[in-house]
């Protein structure tokens, strides 16, 4: 009797563990929290792209955009914890949100767990060409002449893009509209198309706008010059050496999901992002591609949102 109950033990834990050996076993998908053709949504289909190639199985791109990111990340959030379901997201989702707003459904901290940090870019702050202005000195003194219609968009509340833009007010003493969009592909078209008049965009967004004289580079939210915009200034040379806003985005799993399919993932993400493919492919284009351990990743998490949060506090920014 205890011979075959021992059987019947091993015969139920062997395809669990067999199960866990292969994984992946079916599709792996990937939630972009945001539309399709932003930055996030093309990091996470060429990782995805990758990470098919690497593991021998599907892994597809899921755009659940909504709420500045907020309803993707609950769908993710309430996913099963077995490496089946990843989320892509960029930094406001994974720092600020909580504290931005009310009753999220999801504890940021609690229900993810993280893979790596896998793309950093430097943001500059851009002008509509037909407002005229120039540089820092004429865009300051553009919104101190228009109170009411100076404006800037943003791909959501709390993006970095919209918390760059109060730090901007801070520290020259101005104020300009917030204008949030559901994403940054249709906020980067108004400012194209004249409809607001600044905007902080990553690099690796700004570039080709800047190059092709659709919008006017004011200056690199940097410590040093990029190097895809050598000609424009920092904000420290412009006077605001404070602002300093880089947007990342990384890659988490839920809490939860067993160490072996997150060693995996470590693993697999890890060696894409650090191939000399991949960190051409962006560095081309005005990024970095980095490639963390989930150490390195908590810790920069930890680190950047004590420094959003305190300027949400400074600032005055109300929950939603």
């Amino acid at each position: 009797m205890k011979c075959w109950l021992i059987a019947v033990a091993l015969a139920v834990v062997a395809p669990v563990a067999a199960a866990q050996d292969v994984y992946p076993s079916k599709v792996v998908r990937i939630v972009v929290p945001y539309p399709a053709g932003g930055i996030a949504d093309k990091i996470a289909r060429e990782v995805a792209q990758d990470l098919t190639r690497r593991m021998g199985q599907s892994v597809i791109v899921e755009n659940r955009s909504g709420a500045a990111g907020n309803v993707g990340m609950d769908y993710a959030a309430k996913q099963p914890a077995d490496g089946y379901t990843l989320v892509l997201a960029p930094a406001s989702n994974l720092t600020v949100n909580d504290v931005l707003f009310k009753n999220l459904g999801y504890d940021i901290h609690k229900d993810f767990a993280p893979i790596s940090l896998l793309i950093l870019t430097p943001q500059v702050l851009v002008a509509y060409p037909g407002l005229g202005v120039k540089n820092m000195k004429e865009a300051v003194a553009f919104i101190k002449a228009h109170p009411e219609k100076a404006n800037y968009g943003s791909p959501g509340i709390g993006s970095y893009s919209h918390l760059a833009g109060e730090m901007l007010g801070f520290e020259a003493g101005v104020k300009m509209l917030h204008v949030p969009y559901q994403g940054q592909a249709p906020a980067v078209n108004d400012l194209l198309a004249g409809t607001i008049n600044f905007m902080f965009v990553e690099v690796i967004t700004g570039a080709p706008h800047i190059k092709a004289g659709r919008f006017t580079p004011i200056a690199i939210a940097n410590n040093t010059r990029a190097p895809w915009l050598p000609d424009v200034p920092t904000m420290g040379e412009a006077g605001y050496p404070n602002i300093q806003v880089a947007s990342w985005y990384g890659l988490m799993a839920r809490a939860g999901t067993p160490a072996p399919v997150m060693v995996r993932l470590v693993t697999e993400v890890r060696d894409i992002m650090h191939s000399p493919e991949m960190k051409k492919r962006y560095d081309e284009i005005g990024a970095y591609a980095v490639g963390s351990t989930p150490e390195e990743f908590d810790a920069y998490i930890r680190s950047e949102t004590e420094k959003w949060v305190g300027l949400i506090k400074k600032v005055g920014i109300q929950p939603q």
